[in-house]
């Protein structure tokens, strides 16, 4: 069996909100593929969407069940458990394909622009005005979002400080040959989510 670690999201975490509306739109989506593909929805509580990350050789797995159901009653869920698998499997959903995976991909950039604004002040508050002395999670969110906001762009100049996370450096001499958005994805991202928030915080989201 893969190791694995599950973090709990509760409705105080700084991106529940973000992530809640990501869980819906992807369990809709999730929903409909289902539907088309087999003619029937039989997804159960405690079944999960995969996604494999492209730079981290780690999996995300998400709840299938209960952001929908929660909103049909007019309620967001009081926590949502996010597992984390260190190694990356070879399950897959049987329609899933390179169009669910850029949608996944794509869908994933503004939750992050939104989280990273929201929280920014605070960041600078605790760590300092300038990003080399941020936490690597949130200056490497700094690039995505910069490339998010500037048609793949993240540097303006020859001169700025590459940025490394996870063992991924990305800096202006990369540009244009190579685009930040494409060394990630949907699960590298979310994954960046929880190390953000906790530099943020300074306590663990881990269950355990």
């Amino acid at each position: 069996m893969p190791r694995t670690t599950t973090y709990k999201i509760v409705q105080s975490t700084g991106f529940y909100p973000q992530l809640n509306v990501l869980l819906i739109a992807l369990q809709g989506v999730a929903i409909a593929a289902n539907l088309r593909s087999t003619g029937r929805v039989d997804s159960q509580p405690g079944d999960y969407l995969t996604i494999q990350a492209k730079h981290l050789r780690k999996e995300v797995r998400l709840p299938l069940v209960g952001p929908v159901e929660a909103a049909l009653l007019n309620r967001k869920p009081d926590e949502v458990h996010v597992t984390l698998v260190h190694e990356q499997t070879t399950c897959c959903q049987g329609y899933w394909t390179d169009g669910f995976a850029d949608f996944v991909d794509a869908i994933f950039l503004p939750f992050l622009v939104s989280y990273y604004e929201q929280h920014l002040a605070e960041i600078k508050v605790k760590y300092g005005p300038k990003h080399p002395s941020w936490p690597a999670s949130w200056q490497m969110a700094k690039v995505l979002r910069n490339a998010t906001s500037h048609a793949g762009r993240a540097f303006t100049k020859t001169a700025q400080q590459a940025v490394s996370w996870s063992g991924l450096t990305f800096g202006p001499s990369d540009e244009p040959a190579k685009s930040i958005l494409s060394l990630v994805n949907g699960a590298d991202i979310l994954i960046l989510f929880l190390e953000m928030e906790e530099a943020r915080t300074s306590i663990s989201l881990n269950c355990a």
